[in-house]
C-alpha cells in the first residue's frame, strides 16, 4: 500500500503541494570498510566485497511533515564505508523489461512526482538515469542490534530553485528549469545508519 502523501510549500504567492513521488532503483552495493578477499571471487586481488540488490524497484517516498523522506534497506552484516545505487530508468534487459510490463508508467522515467501548484495539478516526470556513491562518516556497522541504513530524498527540496518555488511542470524534458531541477534531486541524498527506520 502506497504511504499518505501530504506536504504544502508556500513561497510568497506560490503554494506547492505534493500528493505522490515514485522513484526507480537498481544496483544497490555497499562497500565494506575492512579489506578483505572476497572467498566467491576469481579475481584474488579483489577487496571490496560487496552486497548488492540488482532490481530495479519502484520506491514510493512516503512525504513526512519535516519534509525528509527516507527508503529503508535491509543488509547484512558488517562495517560498511560506502552504498552506491542508481536512479534508474529502465532499458531493455530481461530484468528492466519485466519491470516495464508489471509498471508500464515507467516505461522510460526514473521518476514521478505529482500534486498541485497555485491550484493546479502538475505530474512531473523524469529520465534521470544516475549514479551515486554516499560515504558513511564514521563507516557503520550493521548487526543484530543495528539492522537498516536509510537512504533519504529530500522531495520538498527539489522543487525551489534560486529560493523561489517553481512549478514543477516547468522542469519536465525541455523546460527551462528542468537541469536545475535535476541538481537538487542529486543533492538532496543522504544515508545514515537507522534501525528504527525512522529517518533519525
Amino acid at each position: 500500500m502506497a504511504p499518505n502523501f501530504n506536504i504544502t510549500l508556500t513561497t510568497g504567492a506560490n503554494t506547492l503541494v505534493i500528493t505522490g513521488a515514485q522513484v526507480v532503483l537498481r544496483s544497490i552495493k555497499l562497500k565494506q570498510a575492512i579489506t578483505t578477499v572476497c572467498s566467491d571471487s576469481d579475481n584474488m586481488a579483489e577487496t571490496d566485497c560487496e552486497e548488492s540488490k540488482v532490481g530495479p524497484v519502484l520506491a514510493d517516498l512516503p512525504v513526512l511533515a519535516a519534509g525528509v523522506t527516507s527508503l529503508p534497506i535491509s543488509i547484512p552484516e558488517g562495517t560498511y564505508r560506502e552504498i552506491e545505487f542508481k536512479i534508474h530508468k529502465p532499458g531493455g534487459d530481461a530484468a528492466d523489461s519485466a519491470f516495464k510490463v508489471a509498471n508500464p508508467a515507467f516505461a522510460n522515467i526514473s521518476i514521478r512526482v505529482q500534486g498541485t501548484f497555485n491550484g493546479t495539478p502538475f505530474t512531473y516526470t523524469s529520465a534521470l538515469s544516475e549514479k551515486q556513491e554516499l560515504e558513511f562518516n564514521p563507516p557503520i556497522l550493521i548487526n543484530a542490534d543495528n539492522k537498516n541504513v536509510t537512504i533519504q530524498m529530500n522531495v520538498s527540496s527539489w522543487f525551489v530553485v534560486n529560493s523561489v518555488l517553481i512549478d514543477p511542470a516547468t522542469a519536465n524534458a525541455g523546460g527551462i528549469n528542468e537541469n536545475a531541477v535535476k541538481t537538487n534531486i542529486k543533492a538532496s541524498l543522504r544515508v545514515l545508519e537507522d534501525d528504527d527506520k525512522n529517518g533519525k
